[in-house]
């Protein structure tokens, strides 16, 4: 008679201890949070010979395509994708010759800028080097103001743009790395 009435309230339990773990997985879900730091394909540009030191240079646009929802999926073990982003900030832009030599680097450079936008935002975002040092550079890296949201750029394909304005001529082709890193807030 015991085990008539224990087998029936053990299913009960059981089967009301599952229906009940499956809601608390919905919102566990919803209380994941990640802070993960992302980066886009790099471009690479090739600077071209200048002779004259008036006024800018610019390179690009350069495009690639970059799958942001596939980039949070495997960092958030498929829980998380593109719709859960909840903030976008820079966190740093880089660019490095590859080619650089004793006459032709960021030297030759007064300033040098990047621009990006991307398929859901056209609006050229730019950081810039305003007064680059008068030093030999292969590599240099542009203050960014990691405050600005930039949820508004993320998208499937990024443009980069790259200017510059010479304080010298430069003798050869520079092949130059354009790397951008933001940090992604996403939350289920």
């Amino acid at each position: 008679m015991k085990k008539q009435i224990i087998m029936p309230s053990l299913i009960i339990a059981v089967v009301l201890g599952g229906i009940l773990s499956l809601q608390s997985c919905g919102k566990l879900a919803n209380l994941l949070n990640f802070k993960l730091n992302m980066q886009t394909d790099s471009v690479n540009v090739t600077i071209p010979v200048t002779t004259g030191v008036n006024g800018t240079i610019t390179v690009g646009p350069s495009t690639t395509s970059y799958n942001v929802d596939s980039f949070i999926h495997a960092q958030t073990g498929n829980q998380l994708g593109i719709a859960n982003i909840t903030s976008v900030k820079i966190a740093s832009v880089q660019f490095t010759l590859a080619n650089p030599d004793s006459l032709n680097n960021f030297q030759d450079f007064e300033s040098v800028s990047a621009q990006f936008s991307s398929n859901t935002n056209t609006t050229p975002y730019t950081v810039d080097i305003p007064s680059n040092p008068d030093v030999y550079a292969a590599t240099l890296s542009a203050p960014v103001d990691s405050s600005i949201e930039l949820k508004s750029y993320i998208g499937t394909q990024f443009n980069y743009t790259l200017t510059g304005k010479l304080r010298r001529s430069t003798t050869k082709p520079l092949n130059c790395t354009i790397t951008f890193k933001f940090n992604v807030a996403v939350q289920g």
